[in-house]
């Protein structure tokens, strides 16, 4: 089953600390770090995890920030994403935290920075992701609840891209 909670408005705060932290440990490497993923979005529940979005500097890769960020509790997640770092904060079992480093030539256009302003931005958008995603919260396993998610995120996320002049694309960055 997923954890799936009602919105907190603490997790502002508990972005804004850790973009903190974050922003010390990385120094010049990173030039933005922004509070993405459906923590971010006010009146949405949510696992209670804090996604993070990180803009690496012109030159840095993203996928080699390791030794900045485990000091801070981070591990670098090699399973996930192939076109942006991304590593794990846990406490325990849990993971309380989630660092996605993007590029500095794809920020811009990231998905996860289109949906999140798709959801903090049209209610309906964000009423039907809701709602979907307490339908899939009882799903056994993470897997299954990511992708019965799927076709909404798409259909959401390219809106929002034709809206910007974008090409559609496909929504998990694997």
């Amino acid at each position: 089953m997923v954890e799936l909670v009602e919105h907190h408005a603490e997790w502002a705060a508990l972005f804004r600390a850790e973009a903190d932290r974050l922003a010390r440990a990385l120094g010049p490497d990173v030039i933005a770090i922004e509070h993405i993923g459906s923590t971010a979005v006010p009146g949405l529940a949510a696992k209670p995890i804090i996604d993070l979005a990180a803009r690496a500097a012109v030159g840095v890769d993203p996928f080699g920030l390791a030794a900045l960020v485990t000091p801070l509790g981070y591990e670098q997640h090699r399973r996930g994403p192939k076109n942006h770092g991304v590593y794990v904060r846990s406490s325990g079992e849990r993971r309380t935290h989630i660092l996605h480093v993007f590029a500095d030539d794809v920020w811009e256009t990231c998905n996860q920075r289109l949906f999140r302003d798709t959801l903090l931005a049209d209610p309906e958008a964000r009423q039907r992701y809701g709602e979907l995603k307490r339908a899939l919260a009882d799903v056994d396993d993470g897997r299954g609840y990511t992708t019965g998610k799927r076709a909404l995120v798409e259909e959401l996320l390219n809106a929002e891209r034709a809206r910007r002049g974008l090409p559609p694309t496909a929504a998990w960055d694997k």
